[in-house]
């Protein structure tokens, strides 16, 4: 088995997707296929003749109640546009932690749970990193291909070296930007303990709120399982490195001082998304790292937890009008 394969079965997530889609409201959480003027069957509105127009579109009984002076009038039908899921992972170093059940693993389970969902309704799967060290582009596959794609983007992510936790590439969104499509759905994988300050990532957030897009972000929260270790510990000393903000010197792991921590955490967190906040965003609930039992144990609360998720139900409702 993959390292990057995710806990649950294909089986397990049709099952999901298929009961999510019976009991959203197809107007609930938007719609699977996205209405624009185009060709088709179904008729739209009426509108002013422009330059440029297909004048076997011209209504001409309709431009002849106008009058003479009102012009041609064209007939604007429906046409439907599939959706694209954008899926971009957070690739700092510090998603590598914690050692023994590393975020970054349970993001790219996450991304290829979400890939065999989409896949499934034949959607356009678009990935992508942030903070990559290399000048990595956008990849995407359609219907059956996207899972291949989303297992080798998976497995070279988790093969590439780890760099060290100080040592974080500079973001630059333009690549993502530029695969956005008027239906498209965003997923933002990360713990959200970066910094930004050019403001490029909440840019990033907002282009994607853009077009009545929608923008989902998971949260991946291992500080109480981090936390846990210190407390086994005792006493720890840990560097002030990126995404990190305990004190560099000896300290005894108490009560007040994790509370301190947890504070410190929150507002960083909080702070992002408070940057981010606009129509369109949907912050899922954190998938919070158990305290104890390592990969086994995270293995087993994604199995559980994943299927019944917000996120899983976000884009699996948005197959209702399929």
């Amino acid at each position: 088995m993959d390292a990057t394969e995710p806990p649950i079965s294909r089986d397990v997530l049709r099952q999901a997707q298929l009961r999510l889609r019976r009991t959203v409201p197809s107007g609930g959480i938007g719609q699977h296929l996205r209405r624009k003027a185009g060709q088709s069957l179904e008729f739209r509105e009426f509108r002013s003749y422009q330059m440029g127009d297909d004048i076997r579109l011209v209504d001409w009984r309709a431009s002849l109640r106008r009058g003479l002076n009102g012009g041609r009038m064209v007939r604007v039908f429906e046409a439907e546009e599939r959706m694209t899921l954008l899926i971009v992972v957070d690739t700092r170093p510090a998603m590598r932690l914690p050692e023994h059940a590393p975020k970054l693993l349970a993001a790219l389970w996450v991304l290829r749970a979400l890939t065999e969902v989409a896949a499934a309704s034949g959607d356009e799967v678009v990935l992508g990193t942030l903070f990559s060290p290399r000048d990595d582009r956008p990849i995407s596959a359609r219907g059956g291909a996207a899972p291949g794609l989303a297992r080798q983007f998976a497995e070279d992510l988790w093969a590439a070296p780890a760099l060290d936790l100080a040592d974080v590439p500079a973001v630059s969104p333009a690549a993502l930007v530029r695969r956005l499509r008027p239906a498209s759905a965003v997923v933002l994988l990360s713990d959200l303990l970066f910094e930004d300050p050019g403001g490029a990532i909440a840019r990033l957030v907002r282009a994607s709120q853009e077009s009545w897009r929608q923008v989902f972000v998971q949260p991946l929260d291992s500080l109480g399982a981090e936390l846990s270790m210190a407390r086994d510990a005792g006493r720890i000393r840990v560097a002030a490195t990126e995404g990190r903000l305990f004190d560099d010197a000896p300290t005894v792991v108490d009560a007040p001082w994790e509370a301190a921590i947890r504070d410190r955490v929150g507002a960083h967190v909080s702070g992002r998304l408070y940057d981010w906040a606009g129509p369109g965003l949907t912050v899922e609930p954190p998938l919070v790292w158990p305290d104890s039992g390592g990969l086994l144990a995270l293995r087993a609360l994604f199995a559980t937890e994943f299927p019944t998720s917000g996120l899983l139900r976000g884009i699996a409702a948005r197959g209702g009008a399929g």
